[in-house]
């Protein structure tokens, strides 16, 4: 994969950066893809209803973030993530979609539900999909990939 995008750190506003892609994306003319991880229902991202051409997926139905969740709940919900990875791969495969966001597809990491290599064989596939991924920590042989990495820090 050519045009891979990392939003990563410690800091705010990761999503944030990558909704505002989506939007440009949208405005240049390209259809995307949002799968978006960990974070629960309570993430509230309805403004982006507004636009048809932006497609909005979460698996999981909790109402809290994945790091809040008993250990109960956080393996009925792991089944739901990897779901959600399967069928960002689909996306990316097919091409249906001109932007792909995996939006904290890299904390996935933090909380073993998938490893580096899973990762890494997504930034394998052979796609003229732009992809966009974020989250806190991202291991060098994914920034080795990345056509462009973006930091993202607190204060």
């Amino acid at each position: 994969m050519e045009n891979v995008h990392v939003i990563y750190g410690a800091g705010y506003g990761k999503t944030a950066a990558a909704m505002g892609l989506a939007v440009k994306a949208v405005g240049a003319g390209e259809t995307v893809t949002i799968v978006q991880f960990l974070k629960g229902t309570d993430a509230d991202y309805s403004s982006l209803d507004q636009y048809d051409d932006i497609n909005f997926f979460t698996f999981e139905n909790s109402e809290k973030p994945y790091g809040e969740l008993s250990f109960e709940e956080r393996e009925e919900q792991r089944t739901k993530v990897k779901n959600s990875f399967h069928y960002a791969k689909k996306v990316i495969d097919t091409g249906s979609s001109d932007v792909v966001i995996l939006d904290e597809v890299l904390g996935l990491m933090d909380y073993n539900i998938l490893d580096e290599e899973d990762i890494a064989e997504l930034l394998r596939v052979n796609s003229t999909v732009k992809l966009i991924l974020t989250g806190r920590n991202c291991p060098e042989s994914i920034r080795k990939k990345a056509s462009l990495l973006s930091h993202i820090e607190a204060k």
